[in-house]
């Protein structure tokens, strides 16, 4: 369990490196970031959830980040978004 840690600290700590030292200008470098947050949450759901639970939540945050990052996504659609899936799993629950 703390080598799991230790590496998702690396990872993080990897995250702001590339935002700090790198400021992401192009669609390459904003592409890696996102690859680079998305394997950060990979890694913590894998942690704390089952492996399909896993690949279930980190697919669409890789998407909605590349989304916000290309701002092709604003930020009020994107709360919208999740109160109506949040209200949809509700009423099917």
């Amino acid at each position: 369990m703390k080598k799991k840690f230790i590496f998702l600290l690396f990872v993080l700590g990897l995250i702001f490196a590339f935002a700090f030292i790198i400021p992401p200008a192009n669609l390459v470098l904003i592409l890696i970031m996102n690859i680079l947050i998305s394997t950060f949450f990979y890694f913590l759901f894998k942690i704390f959830l089952a492996k399909k639970m896993v690949i279930t939540l980190s697919l669409p945050i890789f998407l909605i980040i590349t989304l916000l990052s290309l701002k092709l996504f604003d930020p009020l659609n994107l709360a919208l978004v999740i109160a109506l899936s949040i209200a949809v799993g509700l009423l099917i629950r």
